[in-house]
């Protein structure tokens, strides 16, 4: 029979796995919506679900550590060992759904960025070159594109 802790362990390991199943869910969803460019209005509607999602999982984890932190040996034991795998194996999921999204979402703005540029008149740069955080630089040139 499980113990009253092991079980109030699990309920922790449980809460937490649903809620990260959740935001990937959302990921997901979010992916779905980029990719078939809907409504900003949607986008940032997710973005909001996707806060409200990460405050709630950093309570579960924050009142998971506090009774199960990683280096407790139950966590080495059935069934708090296979929850645990669960557990990573959803949050990998999820960082990596977001980091496809998050490609996405850099690779719109550099397009936007770009047409941005040519409507203003501006010369897009032909060489590259980038800031500390890996973003393109340039010295674009004005240039004219009719004159009346």
């Amino acid at each position: 029979m499980k113990s009253n802790s092991q079980a109030t362990k699990i309920g922790l390991l449980k809460d937490e796995i649903s809620a990260v199943n959740l935001l990937l869910t959302t990921l997901q969803e979010e992916f779905d919506t980029l990719n078939n460019q809907a409504s900003p209005e949607k986008i940032l509607n997710l973005a909001a679900r996707k806060e409200v999602m990460l405050t709630t999982i950093e309570a579960l984890s924050n009142n998971r550590i506090a009774l199960l932190p990683i280096s407790d040996p139950e966590l080495l034991t059935e069934p708090l060992n296979a929850l645990w795998k669960n557990l990573l194996e959803a949050a990998g999921a999820c960082q990596k759904q977001n980091q496809i999204n998050g490609a996405i979402i850099n690779t719109t703005r550099r397009y936007a960025e770009q047409a941005t540029i040519i409507l203003n008149g501006i010369q897009p740069a032909t060489e590259l070159h980038y800031d500390s955080a890996g973003e393109t630089i340039s010295g674009r040139q004005p240039r004219t594109l009719a004159k009346a």
